[in-house]
């Protein structure tokens, strides 16, 4: 893992020395998340949040490749007699193309790695083993943004997992996550 984040480090800081045109900025809004698969019958959406920091490299006028560090509070809920409220903390590393569409609108697509940081159940008598869980979710990011102000922009975002997030040979469950937030560019 120490790698990869170094890999990331070296990505950002040898992107910066070729663009011409460098953002950097910080975001922030609500998670709706749940899990999908064949396994995932009886899950519902459970919101949460997600914070983070971005870097925006113009390759022209119409796109950018936009990197980010989100701490993402992800998970599901399922009713076991009473709600339970299954809890996952990823730091997510999406690595995105943003290209403009329209005036103030713009499509962001592209792969994300999560690095599974911890996970925990807010039931007493359910006991959730953090070994069960994968370190890495590999996922796919589809989106839209609109820019309300020349730096401020809102944007849905929909972050479909593509890998197995328990580490359990019969489970077969993806993280499922809508992210409607707030980005700020400096």
């Amino acid at each position: 893992m120490k790698k990869f984040l170094l890999l990331v480090v070296v990505l950002f800081a040898g992107t910066s020395l070729f663009a011409q045109d460098v953002q950097f900025g910080a975001k922030g809004g609500l998670n709706f998340a749940n899990w999908i698969g064949d396994d995932a019958d009886g899950t519902d959406m459970r919101t949460d949040i997600h914070l983070g920091v971005f870097a925006r490299f113009a390759i022209n006028e119409n796109i950018a490749f936009q990197p980010e560090m989100v701490y993402s509070r992800q998970g599901m809920k399922v009713d076991m007699g009473s709600d339970v409220k299954f809890k996952s903390n990823y730091l997510n590393i999406p690595l995105l193309m943003r290209a403009k569409m329209a005036d103030k609108f713009h499509a962001i697509f592209g792969p994300q790695v999560g690095i599974h940081l911890n996970s925990e159940a807010d039931d007493g008598d359910v006991s959730v083993d953090a070994d069960n869980m994968k370190g890495l979710d590999l996922a796919l990011a589809l989106g839209l943004e609109y820019d309300i102000a020349d730096n401020v922009a809102i944007g849905l975002r929909y972050n479909w997992g593509l890998s197995k997030v328990v580490d359990v040979d019969e489970a077969k469950v993806q993280n499922s996550v809508f992210q409607l937030g707030v980005s700020v560019a400096f």
